[in-house]
């Protein structure tokens, strides 16, 4: 984070910002000195699996850390993640990959920071916070969608307040606008909402996130996967969660690769053909091609109210349906929930496209909205919300034979 000093941060990360007495790693009190200009933001729970997860968080200069975690308060456990023979460090993120976990199991954790001055060391230990694991077996199970935020900070915080607990939250792409400010793509996904917010949006939920077309944009788009973890290291993945299989596909751009805008730095169309390929083999795995719901999340949407236009379907997603809408169609998807148009819509299935079409709201206040899913042996329902918290959308499904 260049030429961010501790006030900075913390202007930034608001309540986010973690300082103060530290607890040893046995859980005895033992408390430390701060290390001198180090900030530490809250930990954000990402890529959520049913063995694990990661977890990200802020710091303001040089540090490294490690997370401590189990079953219990009692923790017992520490994840350091040495793959390289060196403990994780940075001087604006740090990262740790917790693995081995067990399926649809609370884990109790805190993240442990320290400075590198080795004249007055010092650790910074965050608050015990807790996260569950995934469970593919699980009766039931909830999620979360935001899209189209766009840095709009009293948006996210208002999306925040009307957010419930849930098994994850997915942020469906255009985190912001672009990327060409050093210290931005960590502050919008790990801290976001603004100054004193107080949004510490995966407290309850663990995060996943999509790109949307302007997630890929700005000299400093190679940033985003430095910042953000996925479940598979790639920025397309699927998994099982209770009764739902969730295949999660990158749209990229929705410009050619060669348009000037993009300077030449894009290359969504290899991209593409990659998932494309993985697809053919990913609707075939056991859990997924057999699960009783089938949901697509992609930022741009596949279908659009308007198909008859330059301006329909084909403007926005001609170059992912092609390549995809067949997989689709063999898997048996029921949606596709997207963003990307700022304009909440839905679309029934059709004979062409037996697949129905969800899409989001905008970063602006009156456009914003949230959409919640739950999902049973029954029926998986989606709702779509204001941020009044009035819901303007229901949609039901019946689980498929």
């Amino acid at each position: 984070m260049a030429n961010m000093d501790r006030r900075t941060f913390i202007q930034l990360s608001g309540a986010g910002s973690v300082v103060g007495a530290a607890m040893a790693a046995t859980g005895q009190e033992n408390p430390q000195t701060p290390a001198p200009g180090l900030a530490v933001g809250n930990p954000v729970v990402m890529a959520p699996r049913t063995d694990g997860v990661e977890i990200v968080w802020r710091v303001s200069g040089l540090a490294k850390g490690y997370v401590e975690y189990g079953t219990s308060k009692d923790l017992g456990n520490v994840a350091r993640s040495d793959g390289w023979g060196l403990r994780p460090a940075g001087k604006e993120v740090i990262r740790v990959r917790l693995e081995g976990l067990e399926e649809g199991t609370t884990y109790h954790y805190r993240v442990i920071t320290e400075g590198f001055d080795t004249k007055t060391p010092a650790l910074e230990t965050g608050p015990l916070r807790s996260f569950r694991t995934l469970s593919a077996s699980a009766e039931s199970t909830s999620f979360c969608v935001w899209n189209d935020t766009h840095k709009h900070d009293e948006t996210i915080r208002n999306l925040a307040s009307i957010t419930p607990a849930s098994d994850f939250l997915l942020w469906n792409g255009d985190v912001s606008n672009d990327w060409n400010r050093e210290g931005e793509v960590a502050e919008a996904v790990l801290t976001p909402g603004g100054a004193g917010s107080g949004v510490d949006f995966t407290g309850e939920s663990p995060l996943l996130l999509l790109r949307g077309n302007h997630d890929v944009r700005g000299i400093l788009a190679h940033q985003v996967e430095d910042y953000v973890a996925m479940p598979d290291g790639k920025p397309w993945y699927a998994f099982r969660s209770g009764p739902v299989a969730f295949i999660c596909m990158d749209t990229g751009e929705d410009k050619s690769d060669n348009h000037p805008y993009l300077f030449g730095r894009a290359a969504c169309e290899p991209m593409r053909i990659e998932e494309a390929a993985w697809l053919e083999k990913i609707i075939e795995r056991p859990g997924i091609r057999n699960a009783p719901y089938r949901v697509v999340f992609c930022h741009i949407p596949l279908r659009w109210t308007d198909e008859e236009t330059d301006h329909g379907f084909d403007y926005f997603s001609e170059r992912s349906r092609k390549l995809w809408h067949g997989s689709l169609v063999k898997w048996g998807a029921q949606i596709v929930v997207s963003g990307h148009t700022h304009q909440d819509a839905y679309i029934e299935p059709t004979d062409a496209f037996p697949y129905a079409q969800l899409v989001g709201g905008g970063p602006k206040m009156p456009q914003a909205r949230l959409i919640t899913g739950n999902a049973n042996g029954e029926e998986l329902v989606f709702r779509v919300l204001d941020l009044a918290g009035k819901e303007v959308r229901r949609i039901p499904f019946s689980p498929l034979a």
